[in-house]
């Protein structure tokens, strides 16, 4: 009797999606802020964490990811490129509506 073909035992890989890896250019928000409020168009907390939401409601995730330290404190860390872009958009789209 033959045996049979062990293609059936890989099958797993396909059902587990491997996990995005990380960007590497991930900062503190507040840093963030910081190296925006030096553009001469800064960005408050709440307008990047705005963007943040937007961009997940249209089905474009931005990288995000909260830390906590043993100390108890928290920190969020953002994606520096994916928050420069939507910067970009933000200052183009009021550019374009000043008179």
């Amino acid at each position: 009797m033959a045996a049979r073909p062990r293609e059936y035992a890989m099958a797993i890989e396909h059902l587990i999606p491997a996990p995005a890896p990380a960007p590497n250019d991930l900062m503190p928000l507040p840093a963030v802020i910081d190296l925006l409020r030096k553009t001469g168009h800064p960005a408050s907390e709440s307008t990047i964490r705005r963007w943040i939401d937007q961009a997940e409601a249209r089905g474009e995730p931005m990288y995000t990811e909260r830390r906590r330290f043993v100390t108890g404190g928290r920190r969020a860390y953002v994606s520096y490129s994916d928050i420069l872009m939507a910067h970009r958009d933000w200052v183009r789209a009021k550019d374009s509506n000043e008179p």
